[in-house]
């Protein structure tokens, strides 16, 4: 049991609250010194559409690029961005040059609900390329998908392709329903249905017929792709054969290759849209089998994550292999979405403990899961030695040198968390990874949203552009000089600005979705309320 109850409460303008504390060993010290506006009920913030919305005086990064090749477009402005029914209509340059030569259309800009951006960048609404969303009456409590929508779209996140859902197929084909026609707060989403699901179950579809059959069944529900996951979709026939099926249904491939018969190059070859993680393109390039120890069992995730940490150094070993694999990828159109950021605590696992924004926006059921548990998936840190997180951080040098070297050679590189319990806070925290891995941060929005549209096949979400649906972030900053400035409720600024100044700082300021405006800031109060619902509520249970 924990304390719901605020550590302090301070009054400045609207009502400041300081946050209630997070379990006592997780984040306790953060706590103390993060000070955040007074929660909201959810439900409280709709989307507004008007007939004609105007963004004036931004900064424009338009998230797009030359052809064929990974150079993108620098910012522009101040700009003045129409829209109207739910797309892009005018773009009408602001800078003193043009001003001088043309004139200020100030009509043009005027005629409609306007909204001051002036300091403000405008980029394409961010896309979470491989999401796990939990379904309600769950460990996320009754009202688990309003709370995780909420953090995605409260960080500039208008799209989500859900990895295979735990909320079922059945339910979330319904929301993706009612999310198009704007009846919930929710990113628009894209469901691929896991296979093999569950996991136990390798009797089904583990024969090339079966995985046809399996397909044909995953679009008869209504899902939009398919996720393959470890065996028997690694084996090279049925995976080749579910590609098959799949692209013949308009399904693309999603694959998480685990260490498995199928690796990287293999499944380029067959079709798949998307290489997930990592695994699968360090093992092609290995001309033997990774150095395991002599007691080395996969299904122990301890001892698997423990030596995933040294695959990259055994491939490193082999540049010219490794390079190889990359040609393979770009040649045959294969996206890479690295989720970087579901793999950090390795090289840090004091740091994801400590985490400031977790008081705010980390479930309780979250901030449990952070304890070693060998029943769930991904808690094995039942002890984690100094030389595994020096093995790690060596592990992420290297990878992050070969998601470079595949972004300068123009791959597909695409942004993706592997989460949504702790949603956009994750998908920004990623964004500076890839920067750390060497992207500029116009690549890094351009991988963000349009590449991700791309591989999506969403061809009318072509960026910032006359003609494109306006799905679109407006940041409070600067994300070019410092992509911190996403976080939410200021937590780009913990630490640097006074505690109670640090919520209004930065941000994401208005997400908008087929032009209808949120107010972003407003819906991580919503899941501040709720956060401090579910405390309460495992807190009366006794948990």
């Amino acid at each position: 049991m924990y304390p719901t109850s605020p550590i302090a409460v301070g009054v400045l303008g609207c009502g400041l609250l300081v946050m209630w504390p997070a379990a006592p060993a997780a984040g306790q010290a953060a706590a103390d010194r993060v000070a955040l506006p007074d929660p909201i009920p959810m439900g409280t913030t709709r989307g507004e559409r008007y007939d004609r919305l105007i963004i004036k005086n931004a900064i424009v990064v338009s998230g797009r690029g030359t052809p064929r090749s990974n150079r993108a477009m620098p910012p522009e402005g101040p700009v003045d961005i129409v829209i109207e029914n739910g797309r892009i209509v005018d773009m009408i340059p602001g800078d003193p040059v043009n001003v001088a030569r043309y004139g200020e259309d100030a009509g043009e800009a005027s005629q409609g609900h306007v909204l001051d951006a002036t300091g403000m960048y405008v980029i394409p609404g961010l896309v979470d390329m491989h999401v796990h969303l939990r379904g309600n009456d769950g460990p996320l409590g009754l009202r688990a998908l309003d709370y995780q929508y909420r953090l995605f779209m409260g960080h500039g996140v208008t799209t989500v392709r859900d990895a295979g859902t735990g909320a079922t197929l059945e339910l979330m084909t319904e929301q993706r329903r009612l999310s198009e026609d704007h009846k919930i707060v929710a990113p628009r989403l894209v469901l691929c249905q896991r296979w093999p699901l569950p996991l136990r179950r390798w009797d089904v579809g583990n024969t090339p017929a079966g995985a046809r059959e399996m397909v044909r069944r995953f679009h008869e529900l209504g899902a939009d792709c398919v996720k393959i996951s470890k065996s028997p979709g690694h084996y090279p026939d049925v995976l080749y054969a579910a590609i098959v099926e799949a692209r013949t249904l308009g399904m693309p491939v999603m694959v998480d290759l685990k260490v498995s018969e199928t690796d990287a190059v293999t499944a380029s070859k067959a079709g798949v849209a998307s290489i997930e993680h990592w695994y699968g393109v360090p093992d092609a390039a290995l001309p033997r089998t990774q150095d395991f120890p002599a007691d080395y069992n996969y299904w122990d995730e301890l001892e698997r994550f423990r030596w995933a940490g040294a695959l990259w150094a055994e491939a490193n070993e082999y540049p010219e292999r490794l390079s190889a694999v990359l040609d393979t990828l770009i040649m045959n159109g294969t996206a890479w979405n690295p989720t970087l950021v579901v793999y950090e605590d390795n090289r840090d696992l004091a740091r994801a403990h400590t985490l400031p924004w977790q008081v705010a926006f980390y479930h309780p059921s979250v901030i449990d899961a952070q304890w070693p548990d060998s029943s769930r998936h991904g808690a094995f840190h039942t002890e984690w030695k100094t030389s595994d997180e020096v093995r790690w951080k060596n592990n992420f040098r290297i990878w992050m040198d070969w998601v470079r070297k595949f972004h300068e050679r123009g791959g597909l590189l695409t942004v993706g968390t592997d989460t949504s319990p702790w949603g956009g806070v994750a998908i920004v925290r990623e964004m500076e990874l890839l920067q750390e891995a060497g992207l500029h941060p116009i690549d890094i929005i351009r991988a963000a949203t349009t590449n991700a549209y791309q591989v999506l096949g969403m061809e009318e979400h072509c960026g910032v552009r006359v003609g494109c649906v306006a799905d679109l972030a407006v940041i409070n900053g600067n994300p070019i000089d410092n992509l911190k400035v996403m976080y939410g409720l200021g937590f780009g600024f913990f630490g640097i600005v006074p505690p109670d100044e640090q919520w209004r700082h930065g941000g994401v300021k208005w997400t908008i979705k087929d032009g209808l405006v949120y107010d972003a800031q407003a819906l991580l109060r919503e899941v501040l309320w709720y956060v401090q619902q579910e405390r309460g509520r495992a807190a009366a249970a006794g948990s």
